[in-house]
This record gives structure tokens, C-alpha cells and sequence, in this order.
């Protein structure tokens, strides 16, 4: 699929689900359910939010330490990097963001931060996991929807064991390059060097003694999420238990994973919607306040700190298509 396709795809996915979330509007009853906030809750959960990045950095600093020891502060900013182009940019472009600006205060492999960086992503993944299998044992689910999540407990098994596999065997990468002709021109020897980098940096975890408090700070990570959404229910004084704030944990990061504009404008805010009307029976304007709120918490705090640290480290979109 090309990319210009792809943000086509997007924008028509966002748009539908605007459409799904929106179509039905009463603007006065909007507005009173988003003034029934409670700002300093709201104030909390922001915090939460941020502080959950600096979290996030920590357990980044153990990842590439075989590479480098690096600052939280500097992992910090690189992540808020990422976060704020995730959300003006397609395609999660931020990710690249995210590498570029670590690589280049840093001077490391930027494909090497890219692989430490899907490695993060597999580690959020099984801790979906871990939260998905936890909620299965208490909330009945469809039989389409079980299909999903036992589709998804699979790959990430079945990931984290070949990563395991990887990080235990040692890849015989020249071997393998001189076999083909393709690979032994210049541009071949790079792509495969950077291939080569991407790998090392996915199974980095196999050079760390941290794989504990990797796992803790992955723990604390989806606690901070859970106990984010939670003080939201309690800011807007909705009537929902502990087991439907986890389902809502798990569907909207599960919406995230679904193309769409930048932000995840309109997918997002359609699949807070759905659940909340189809599962617990919110009323509609209290689930699209809901939406709107869950969704500024965590877009419009990393919009401003990400901006700041963009500018701060004087990146240039330019630079970074041309690396």
C-alpha cells in the first residue's frame, strides 16, 4: 500500500468515525456534561499522563543502555518528540521523529533506536496482553470480539518468543549477506547494515541485566494508564465499575492500532463511543464528552511539551526525509 494511500485510507477511517461518534449532536448537552468536570481531577490526570512518558523513559534508558547510557531527560524528550509527531503527522511518523532526534544528539545508530523502539512498542503489546487476559477472565466478551483478542494474545507470543529466540542465538549476518549478489553492492551493504542495527536494537534486551525492572516499569506503565481513566470517570462523575474502565483501557488502545489521521482523531473517539453505549448503557452526550475529554488528555498536553522539545532541538522535517 503506498503511503498516499494509506493517509487516504486514514482520513476516511477518521472521518467515518466522527461521523459515528458526532452525527448525532446535542451541542448544549455536550457542553454541559464537559462543565461538570472536575478541573483539578482533570489537572491529576493530566499529570498522570506526562509523568507516565518520564516512566516510559526510564525503561527506554535500560533498553539502549547496551548502546549508550543515556539521560532520562534526554530519552524524555526524544519520546515527547515522538508523542507530538504521532500527532500532527501521518502514518505514526513520530516514531521516526523519535529516533532521529535521539540519534542525533546522541550520535548513535539511529536504525539501532528504531529497533530499541519496536522493541518498546512489543513490550506495551504484551502488557495489552497481560491486561486483556486479566479482563477475559471477568468480562464475557463476543465471539468476534474473543477471536480478536486471542488473534492478538497469539502474534504477541509468538513475537516475544522469537525475539527470545534471537537474543539467545547469535545470527550469522555475513554469511547470510554473501549469498546474495544484491546484498553485496554499496546500497545493498547498507540496507542490510541497517537491517543488521534494526535486529540488534529489537533483541538489546538480551545485553541488559534490567530485564526485571524492565518489566516493572511495563507493569507500572499500564497501572498509571488504568488508574488515568479512571480518575477521568471519576472527574466526570460517571457511574462505571473497575472491570469497564479496564474494557475501555483495552479498546481504545486497541483503536490507536487503527489507521487514521494524525492524532487518531475520529477512530478514537468512535470506539470510546461505542463501548460505552453498547456495553454499559452510558447515555449518548455523557460517552461523547467522555471521548472528547479522554481524548484532549492525551493529545493536547503532548501537542504543547512535544512542540517545545521539537523546537528545542532544532529538527527539521527536511533533515529527517532526507536522512
Amino acid at each position: 500500500m503506498s503511503k498516499k494511500l494509506s493517509i487516504l485510507l486514514g482520513v476516511l477511517l477518521s472521518l467515518a468515525g466522527l461521523w459515528y461518534a458526532f452525527s448525532d449532536l446535542n451541542v448544549q448537552e455536550l457542553w454541559i456534561s464537559l462543565k461538570s468536570v472536575n478541573l483539578y481531577l482533570l489537572f491529576l490526570a493530566t499529570a498522570m499522563m506526562l509523568y507516565s512518558v518520564w516512566v516510559r523513559a526510564q525503561r527506554w534508558r535500560l533498553i539502549v543502555m547496551p548502546f549508550k547510557d543515556v539521560k532520562t531527560s534526554v530519552l524524555f524528550g526524544s519520546a515527547m518528540i515522538g508523542y507530538f509527531g504521532n500527532a500532527v503527522l501521518p502514518l505514526r511518523m513520530g516514531e521516526i521523529l523519535r529516533g532521529y532526534s535521539l540519534g542525533q544528539r546522541e550520535k548513535m545508530s539511529r536504525s539501532a533506536i528504531f529497533g530499541t523502539i519496536i522493541l518498546e512498542r512489543i513490550l506495551d503489546t504484551v502488557g495489552l496482553v497481560v491486561v486483556i487476559i486479566l479482563f477475559m477472565l471477568v468480562y464475557p466478551t463476543t465471539k468476534t470480539l474473543g477471536t480478536i483478542l486471542y488473534g492478538i494474545i497469539f502474534v504477541t507470543i509468538a513475537t516475544l518468543l522469537l525475539i527470545v529466540w534471537l537474543g539467545q542465538t547469535k545470527l550469522p549476518w555475513e554469511s547470510w549477506g554473501s549469498r546474495f549478489k544484491i546484498l553485496q553492492t554499496p546500497a545493498g551493504a547498507k540496507i542490510w547494515k541497517i537491517l543488521e542495527n534494526i535486529v540488534e536494537g529489537i533483541v538489546s534486551i538480551r545485553k541488559t541485566h534490567h530485564a526485571l525492572a524492565i518489566s516493572l516499569y511495563t507493569l507500572a506503565l499500564w497501572v498509571l494508564y488504568y488508574v488515568y481513566i479512571y480518575v477521568l470517570v471519576i472527574s466526570m462523575n460517571m457511574s462505571l465499575n473497575w472491570i469497564a474502565v479496564g474494557i475501555i483501557l483495552i479498546t481504545t488502545t486497541l483503536a490507536i492500532s487503527v489507521p487514521s489521521a494524525p492524532g487518531y482523531i475520529g477512530t478514537y473517539h468512535a470506539v470510546a463511543v461505542a463501548v460505552l453505549t453498547e456495553f454499559f448503557a452510558v447515555s449518548l452526550h455523557e460517552s461523547q464528552a467522555f471521548a472528547v475529554v479522554l481524548h484532549a488528555v492525551g493529545f493536547i498536553p503532548f501537542i504543547i511539551v512535544g512542540s517545545y522539545y521539537f523546537i528545542h532541538n532544532s529538527i527539521h522535517l527536511a533533515d529527517v526525509k532526507k536522512k
